[in-house]
């Protein structure tokens, strides 16, 4: 969870989305360092994540900022979240998280990564749905503060305790998701006034979100985490996210995905539409792709 709230995995998202695909022309367009770029470019399932909850929960006046096309099946990508085990869509009260899995170790390298207070920053330049929902989370804080409330914990104190940050700073960062509709606040005592905090229904959209950022530090930034640290109850597994269209269900992979532009409109609906076999059930899904290491995706024998 170290890189939560990292102001270049954001931008780099932004760029993927409006078609760069090539690491030289992201570097060239960010100017952004070789070995910086080199740790987050694995981030597309989260991404999708960020635009998904984005266009659901946050308003647009004239529909979703950006619109992608998933080519395999010819379709408007609508992302989903599920579980790489037993396929079924991950929903926020089917999973079980070790607070203690919000804990941020340093480095190895002993290197410092900088991140962003200035939530604002993340709505400036390219329109997209992901600065949106970065915007309403926050910094890194508001992420800690959000794994933490899906792992169960309500109490100020016990939020206290796991980040041990400063009490003015959990203070503003809980009172930010109050205000954003993220987080309910009910007080339970009143002398002196003490508070539970619990998510919404609109902070439970986020699990998808928050999820697969978490399985991306695990596997590409050498977080020391066991697979134990967040489990899936409908299968008891340890949960590792795929990120699929929800018309083809293959998993969804920047190659395979485009920006829907005039012109990729034009073709896009002159284009003769597939027939997609259903399947029998909308869970569980059929197996069709695995991931294998740093996300990449494999075919299966049939």
């Amino acid at each position: 969870m170290k890189a939560i709230g990292d102001p270049w995995s954001f931008l780099i998202h932004q760029e993927a989305f409006f078609g760069v695909r090539r690491f030289d022309d992201f570097q060239r367009n960010l100017n952004i360092a070789r070995n910086t770029l080199t740790d987050r470019l694995d981030t597309y399932p989260y991404a999708l994540s960020l635009m998904k909850w984005g266009d659901e929960w946050l308003p647009h006046e004239n529909g979703p900022p950006v619109r992608l096309r998933h080519k395999t099946c010819n379709k408007l990508l609508h992302p989903s979240a599920i579980c790489e085990a037993c396929r079924r869509q991950v929903r926020a009260e089917d999973i079980s998280i070790n607070p203690l899995s919000a804990k941020d170790p340093a480095p190895e390298d002993g290197a410092q990564v900088r991140y962003s207070s200035r939530p604002e920053l993340y709505t400036g330049g390219r329109p997209t749905s992901v600065g949106g929902t970065l915007a309403a989370i926050g910094d890194r804080w508001g992420f800690f503060v959000l794994w933490l409330a899906f792992a169960g914990i309500t109490k100020f104190d016990h939020f206290h305790r796991i980040l041990g940050i400063a009490r003015t700073t959990l203070t503003a960062r809980l009172d930010r998701l109050v205000q954003q509709g993220l987080l309910d606040r009910l007080q339970y005592q009143d002398r002196p006034p003490r508070h539970d905090y619990h998510l919404t229904s609109k902070g439970k959209a986020l699990c998808p979100v928050l999820l697969t950022l978490f399985d991306w530090g695990k596997g590409g930034l050498g977080t020391e985490m066991t697979d134990a640290s967040v489990l899936h109850k409908s299968c008891g597994k340890p949960l590792r996210i795929l990120v699929i269209c929800e018309n083809c269900k293959e998993v969804a992979t920047p190659r395979d995905v485009e920006v829907v532009t005039e012109n990729t409109r034009r073709k896009f609906s002159s284009a003769p539409k597939q027939n997609i076999a259903p399947t029998s059930s909308p869970s569980p899904l059929p197996t069709r792709t695995k991931v294998g290491a740093r996300g990449k995706t494999m075919s299966e024998p049939r």
